[in-house]
């Protein structure tokens, strides 16, 4: 059943509108520069309690037995926004219908698939040591298991209002987990957030859960997200989107009397090492560069090219005239992007080989080749920084010993490619070795966008790319962030969890 919902601009604290708050904002559509009719209200400090206060009590009150219908519900309440959802999700991200629908799809199956995956006791991670009195001293009974770390701040990402908004991965771990979710919606699609809070909340009715189990808060202002994030109950903070805001939530957080995880996927230039080029080599670096205005976090960032297929950037170059520019996310995107691109074609090895500039009066930037040395790469620091957009910088290297070098200069970063003959693929072994320390996902001839949301996925890496490089954002292992192990020493069986009798 597709049904409209109203919208308000107002907090959803624990099923219950509420604007409290003296500051607002509006969104704005990247396409037109029109601001959005609904006006939303920062939440102040009382509203920011009392969903804390909601949070903690459906902690204790949620039946985990009945989690699995309930993230079944919320994909069920998703689909029935209908088209509603969509055209308000294009109005404020320019993301386009087809790409939001892919999106939603891929949101609505990571629910049910949290769904199946905690109806089945393995992620617990149960551990039982029987006790032996035949000994001396006698070993005690000792019982094992991951439980839920409590109430989580979610802070989603611009780029994936669905996959990695209100209802995305985070949301979803925490919720499979058995923990409650308080959602800061971000400031550049706050509508989309709020249609996404009213099919929370009808979930939350018809499986009649505690209402406190999410809440959204609306936040413009930074003092918004640190109240979040200091807050005593707040016990694990989920977060997507720059080193920058990512960082400073989790030096916020280790600041705390009581300092709590952060679990913080903050991007990466995604290398790219090509020993041999293929005949579709191009066309994947070019779809890869651009797949939605090149605003993923897996973006292939930097390509190190040996000197002997220099072609390649000609072939990459044309390919991406044909492709044009799209439009971004906001206008700070567009900014931050013009900065970056800037200070690196002012370095006088940089040679921008295509765009370089933002487009005027619109939300935009160019497609955007940049090349030069591994010389000049290494002795820059500014070059080593993410492009959030349609750019890639190629570096000329002079042979594989060039990228062994470039390799163990790498910081951490979230994926890394190797585009080489399968056939003498042994010339990439040292490489290959250096790279699996750096790297959360490493991939051999393809390119790090596309992440498929599966067990075996591991969406992190080692810092900056992550602050916990242990932990994954997608796939169904992200559940583990939002767990804690406890043991039960010889407590007796009516005091212990159902599943450790």
């Amino acid at each position: 059943m597709i049904y409209m919902v109203k919208l308000t601009g107002q907090n959803l604290i624990a099923g219950i509108p509420s604007s409290k708050g003296k500051q607002s904002y509006r969104s704005i559509n990247p396409r037109t520069m029109k601001r959005s009719d609904i006006v939303f209200t920062d939440a102040n400090r009382e509203e920011i309690d009392s969903a804390f206060e909601s949070a903690e009590h459906a902690f204790f009150k949620v039946k985990r037995g009945d989690i699995p219908d309930f993230l079944r519900e919320v994909s069920n309440q998703i689909l029935s926004l209908g088209d509603q959802l969509l055209e308000i999700a294009d109005n404020e991200t320019a993301l386009g219908v087809h790409r939001l629908k892919n999106e939603r799809t891929r949101t609505c199956d990571q629910l049910k698939k949290f769904a199946d995956f905690i109806e089945d006791d393995g992620y617990k991670e149960i551990v039982i040591d029987k006790s032996y009195s035949d000994i001396n001293p006698s070993k005690p009974d000792i019982r094992r298991m991951l439980i839920p770390i409590g109430p989580a701040v979610v802070f989603p990402a611009s780029n994936f209002p669905f996959a990695f908004g209100v209802c995305g991965g985070d949301s979803a771990s925490a919720w499979a987990a058995g923990c409650p979710v308080i959602v800061k919606a971000h400031p550049s699609h706050p509508v989309t957030s709020e249609i996404f809070g009213h099919a929370v909340n009808k979930a939350i009715e018809i499986c009649e859960f505690p209402r406190g189990y999410f809440s959204l808060i609306h936040g413009k202002d930074a003092s918004v997200s640190e109240e979040l994030v200091v807050h005593p109950k707040a016990e694990a903070i989920g977060f997507t989107g720059s080193q920058g805001a990512g960082r400073a939530i989790f030096d916020l957080a280790s600041s705390r009397p009581r300092p709590i995880p952060v679990f913080a996927e903050m991007g990466s230039i995604n290398p790219i090492f090509i020993y041999n080029v293929k005949k579709d080599t191009a066309e994947q670096l070019a779809n890869s560069i651009t797949l939605g205005v090149g605003q993923f976090c897996t973006k292939p960032g930097v390509i190190f090219l040996n000197k002997k297929h220099i072609v390649l950037i000609d072939e990459v170059i044309q390919i991406l005239r044909n492709i044009g520019s799209g439009i971004l996310l906001n206008d700070s995107i567009k900014d931050n992007l013009t900065s970056k691109v800037l200070n690196s074609s002012k370095i006088s090895s940089v040679d921008i080989r295509l765009g370089g500039c933002p487009l005027k009066d619109m939300v935009s930037f160019e497609s955007t080749v940049m090349v030069t040395d591994m010389r000049t790469y290494l002795s820059n620091n500014v070059l080593h920084q993410e492009h959030f957009g349609p750019v890639a910088l190629f570096v000329i290297c002079e042979d594989g010993s060039d990228f062994l070098k470039i390799a163990r200069y790498l910081e951490g970063q979230l994926t890394a490619t190797i585009h080489v003959d399968i056939s003498d693929s042994s010339c990439a072994m040292d490489l290959f070795n250096i790279l699996t320390r750096k790297v959360g996902r490493l991939i051999i001839n393809g390119v790090p966008t596309g992440v498929e949301v599966c067990e075996a996925m591991q969406h992190g890496g080692p810092y900056p790319a992550t602050t916990a490089p242990h932990t994954t954002s997608v796939g169904m292992y992200a559940i583990k962030r939002f767990l804690r192990p406890i043991s039960f020493q010889n407590v007796p069986e009516v005091l212990l969890p159902v599943e450790l009798r």
